[in-house]
């Protein structure tokens, strides 16, 4: 099949890990990619310049066809100019290409294949949405998890009848073991103490991913005792200065300066094994990439009863859920897996499997071209 994709501003972030995941997996189906975007975020920082350099030419490697178009900025008369010229070379664009595919990746690019009288499907990949003149409900939904869907149902008013549920899938490359002197490495590189049950997040390092509950969680309510055997690590970058400040006061406030590290975003595979917990304290998730990522690599997993944790974790099976902005029910459950050895590895060990059976990017590649071929008979 020819698949057009069509995405806001590509970040380093669970969206575009997904749209570019599936991308790849589609084209050793032997379909081809058109992605159809305002490009990748610019950065001034060297880690991220590199990293949406390389990422470029992963693409590039793949085969993906790209076109690009302009992000309106400026003033109200800019901005409107540069949503007509965008809206124009996105409309040419889909026309050329001839597709036998629409997947509108961003909830406002459903206006375009929408404007066109065309068949399309798109995916929610936030619970920040709401309804506006630039949403136009699909012929199908892909919704990420079983909250995903209830939230597009309720909020956006999406027909049920529309609605198919495919998770996100990710690559069995982080079910492989990291030899061990790659992990003593890891911390030897960025002063991890080796002797510390290593607690840890990936994501953006920002108030809406819920750090501030880890925070609280660990300062406040975790026994003295425990506290000792841990070293929290946060992997990822902040949006700006202001998140960094914020984040940085509530360290020094929970009186931790000792017992965090904080690593630049970068490949988690190694990271994920190194930890011994993961925690997702996130306030915003349609599904919750990192903590799929962090079970299938084999780590206790710990997260918040955001969309897409009841879809991932058998809370005491698996993993543990607890109330979201919740920092007590959090550290009951820190303090159970971090003095019970066994516990952690059992757990550990049934979310691997769980997550070789349900979030494989095999499987979400099956399922969309399900989805895909379902809408071609419309």
């Amino acid at each position: 099949m020819r698949i057009i994709f069509i995405a806001m501003r590509l970040r380093r972030d669970g969206f575009a890990t997904n749209v570019l995941d599936l991308a790849e997996g589609l084209i050793k189906e032997g379909h081809e990619i058109h992605l159809i975007t305002t490009g990748f975020l610019k950065s001034e920082k060297a880690d991220e310049d590199a990293y949406f350099k390389s990422l470029q030419r992963d693409i590039q490697d793949w085969g993906v066809n790209m076109y690009y178009f302009k992000e309106p900025k400026g003033n109200i008369l800019k901005k409107a100019w540069m949503s007509l010229v965008g809206t124009v070379k996105i409309l040419y664009y889909i026309l050329t290409i001839k597709a036998d595919v629409i997947h509108a990746q961003s909830p406002n690019t459903t206006l375009f294949p929408w404007l066109l009288g065309k068949k399309f499907v798109s995916t929610v990949h936030t619970d920040t949405i709401r309804p506006n003149f630039s949403y136009k409900h699909p012929h199908l939904l892909i919704a990420v998890s079983s909250g995903s869907k209830d939230f597009t149902e309720k909020v956006m008013g999406t027909d049920p009848k529309t609605v198919r549920v495919v998770h996100h899938g990710i690559s069995k490359r982080f079910s492989e073991p990291v030899p061990k002197a790659e992990i003593i490495e890891l911390k030897e590189k960025n002063n991890i103490p080796k002797d510390k049950l290593i607690v840890g997040f990936v994501g953006r390092l920002v108030k809406a991913k819920g750090l501030d509950v880890l925070i609280e969680a660990v300062a406040n309510h975790l026994p003295k005792n425990t506290l000792e055997k841990i070293h929290l690590v946060f992997v990822g970058h902040y949006d700006n200065s202001t998140d960094e400040k914020w984040l940085m006061d509530l360290i020094v406030n929970g009186q931790l300066q000792d017992r965090y590290s904080i690593l630049p975003f970068q490949d988690p595979k190694p990271v994920y094994q190194m930890f011994d917990i993961f925690a997702l304290p996130s306030r915003i998730d349609t599904f919750g990439l990192v903590a799929a990522e962090a079970m299938m690599s084999g780590c206790c997993t710990i997260r918040a009863n955001s969309y897409g944790a009841e879809d991932q974790i058998d809370s005491g099976k698996n993993g543990f859920i607890f109330k979201m902005d919740d920092a007590k029910e959090l550290a009951e459950y820190l303090n159970l897996v971090i003095n019970d050895t066994d516990l952690r590895e059992r757990l550990a060990e049934a979310g691997k499997k769980k997550a070789l059976e349900l979030f494989t990017k095999e499987k979400m590649v099956k399922r969309t071209v399900e989805v895909y071929k379902e809408l071609q008979t419309f």
